[in-house]
């Protein structure tokens, strides 16, 4: 009998998957179709969905959208998941080959997947064991040597892109299925359930603020070299102890002792300046972030620090110039930003120090303490 076998994360499964799948079915007119979520991908770092929910995301995302003709001889196959540990897809292969020698085996994959090929566990024996197939993107060339094209072109999609998407809230609508996304809500999956903490817990401009901070860090993360995913959760919860108003973050800060320079003098002075150490603990506390890298660019993103990582100074420029920031000067330097991020960090730290000496209010001696050390350079 010949199989077809469509394997992958399914982090999460989108409109280009079933596009691909009912489109391969058409041109191998397979007896069974297997589809097989793995429990993590030995290219990729670990899934953010756990893989009982990405086998279901596939089940309701892919199976449930084929055409029924091919929907009758579709199963999701839970080996790789029920493995509990990184399967190598030469290992899901030969599984099924041994059970069934008989069978002909056609694996599908994207074009991503199929240009990476030469880095899968033991390419030569994978290429016994199945015939390859692959779809291609708008704009993607030859199929790689070795691969078969499968008839057709196939949404642009990128889970990484959309998994990005649905954790700052934003609409995927276009490339998701109601059924999954209903699923993905319902759930709380993608960062779902922290935004909605988030939204029950700020005031509304503060909440489209957090937004805005998180797309700036993401965006501009990609753009110098970091990880967007820290980025782009640092700016999620940067914010998150403005929940809190001066008195109770004053309170909170030494009734649990936080680390906070110059703690009495801030409480009495400047409160709300605060609720950076206060994110951080709730970070901590509240969202189950342990990530240090995390929480320091949370803890120094308003009085900022004379010691600063890449991943400090980024979310520090993406809070003082997010897009819903109307000051003059601010788009300005959020352009600088993509370019230049050194200049941009200064300029922030400047214009901070100038609005504050406008308003003759209190400067924090850790501010004071960043500038003259980039003063010095």
């Amino acid at each position: 009998m010949r199989v077809l076998v469509f394997g992958g994360s399914f982090d999460p499964p989108h409109r280009g998957h079933s596009a691909l799948l009912a489109a391969a079915a058409a041109a191998i007119r397979p007896g069974r179709i297997l589809i097989v979520p793995s429990w993590q991908s030995p290219l990729k770092g670990a899934p953010s969905a756990p893989a009982r929910e990405r086998a279901e995301l596939a089940r309701r995302g892919v199976l449930a959208r084929i055409p029924a003709r091919w929907r009758k001889i579709t199963r999701v196959d839970l080996g790789e998941v029920r493995a509990r540990r990184r399967v190598y897809t030469v290992e899901t292969l030969a599984r099924l080959k041994s059970a069934r020698p008989a069978d002909e085996l056609h694996f599908v994959v994207g074009a991503d997947a199929a240009a990476s090929f030469a880095r899968w566990k033991n390419p030569a024996r994978l290429r016994r064991l199945a015939s390859w197939w692959c779809g291609a993107r708008p704009g993607t060339g030859a199929a790689p040597a070795g691969f078969r094209r499968v008839p057709g072109r196939f949404p642009d999609v990128s889970s990484t892109q959309l998994r990005a998407a649905l954790a700052l809230g934003q609409d995927c609508s276009d490339a998701l299925f109601p059924e999954i996304l209903s699923l993905i809500e319902e759930r709380g999956l993608y960062g779902r359930a922290l935004l909605e903490r988030l939204r029950a817990t700020l005031k509304p401009g503060r909440y489209e603020h957090t937004l805005n901070v998180a797309a700036l860090a993401d965006a501009l993360a990609r753009r110098h070299g970091e990880d967007a995913d820290k980025a782009r959760l640092a700016g999620l919860l940067h914010d998150a102890g403005r929940r809190f108003g001066p008195a109770r973050l004053a309170a909170l800060v030494r009734e649990k002792r936080l680390p906070v320079p110059h703690r009495e003098a801030t409480a009495a002075l400047a409160p709300m300046l605060l609720h950076a150490y206060v994110s951080e603990y709730l970070a901590k506390k509240e969202f189950a972030v342990s990530d240090p890298a995390v929480l320091s660019a949370i803890r120094k993103h308003t009085l900022g620090d004379v010691r600063m990582s890449r991943l400090d100074r980024l979310l520090y420029v993406a809070d003082a110039c997010s897009a819903d920031r109307s000051h003059p000067g601010a788009a300005e330097t959020r352009a600088l930003a993509f370019s230049d991020l050194e200049e941009a960090f200064a300029r922030c730290l400047s214009e901070k120090l100038a609005h504050a000496l406008a308003r003759r209010a209190w400067l924090h001696p850790t501010t004071i303490g960043l500038w003259n050390s980039l003063a010095a350079r």
